[in-house]
C-alpha cells in the first residue's frame, strides 16, 4: 500500500476503506467503529464456517466487539435502514475524531480512546483515557470542552488492539 502523501500539503494523512456498515442509524464524522467479528447471524454465515465479511462489516461499538477497533466514519452518514456502504479512516490516519461532551484537550499531549459507554452522548465518540495502540489517538487540536460534542483532529494510533474503552 502506498501511504505517501500524493497531495497539497495541507490535506490530511489518511488510511481509508470502504466497508459495510450493518446498523440502521445515522453515523457522525469521527464516530468511532469495530469490526462485527463475532456476528454468526444471517448474512453471516454460522461460527464454524470461515466468512471473511466479519472484518469488513462494521457496527457502533459495544462489549462483544471492543476488541475489534476499525476506525472512524469519514463524514456523517444519514441513517439507513438496511445498512450502506461507508468509508472509514483506519489507525494510522490524521482525521477528525467525535469527542464527547464536555472532553477538553491539548495539541500532542492529550490521549484520547474510543468509548462503547452507552452513557455517552454518541457511542463511538472518543473521551480521554490512557489508551495505547488500535482505539486510541492523540489529540493535534485544542479544544476547551463544552455542553456540545465537537470534532477534533487527531492521529489514530496503530499497533494492537488495544481495545474500545468502556
Amino acid at each position: 500500500m502506498d501511504c505517501s502523501t500524493n497531495a497539497p500539503q495541507k490535506q490530511a494523512d489518511v488510511r481509508s476503506k470502504w466497508v459495510w456498515f450493518a446498523g440502521s442509524t445515522a453515523l457522525a464524522e469521527g464516530q468511532g467503529l469495530c469490526y462485527d467479528a463475532f456476528d454468526v447471524t444471517a448474512p453471516i454465515a454460522a461460527a464454524t464456517v470461515a466468512d471473511a465479511r466479519r472484518y469488513n462489516r462494521v457496527i457502533v461499538p459495544v462489549v462483544a466487539n471492543a476488541k475489534h477497533f476499525a476506525g472512524v466514519a469519514a463524514r456523517d452518514y444519514a441513517a439507513r435502514p438496511n445498512g450502506q456502504m461507508i468509508e472509514i479512516f483506519c489507525p494510522g490516519s490524521v482525521c477528525n475524531v467525535l469527542l464527547n461532551v464536555g472532553v477538553s484537550t491539548v495539541v500532542g499531549t492529550t490521549a484520547l480512546g474510543c468509548s462503547y459507554d452507552a452513557g455517552m452522548s454518541v457511542v463511538g465518540s472518543f473521551k480521554a483515557s490512557a489508551v495505547t495502540g488500535k482505539a486510541g489517538a492523540i489529540a493535534l487540536q485544542t479544544i476547551t470542552g463544552d455542553a456540545v460534542v465537537h470534532k477534533c483532529l487527531a492521529v489514530l494510533q496503530e499497533g494492537v488492539q488495544s481495545g474500545v474503552v468502556a
